[in-house]
């Protein structure tokens, strides 16, 4: 599973919409949209803020299975 489809799945599973999260995260909704398709991947800072946000641990997020 790619980084996209995790932060897609996680949002998803919290009942978040591409824009609240990109609220919590202080990113744009087209921002989210990109990290979810894989057409950007956000940086080590941003991922751990969504670490936080989901709630789960940062290996769960970096490991590409």
């Amino acid at each position: 599973m790619t980084l996209g489809e995790k932060i897609q799945k996680l949002r998803k599973q919290r009942g978040l919409s591409q824009e609240a999260l990109a609220e919590k995260v202080t990113v744009t909704r087209q921002t989210i949209s990109k990290w979810e398709l894989g057409q950007s991947t956000p940086d080590l800072n941003f991922i751990a803020q969504l670490s936080d946000i989901f709630n789960v641990p940062l290996i769960i997020l970096l490991k590409m299975r």
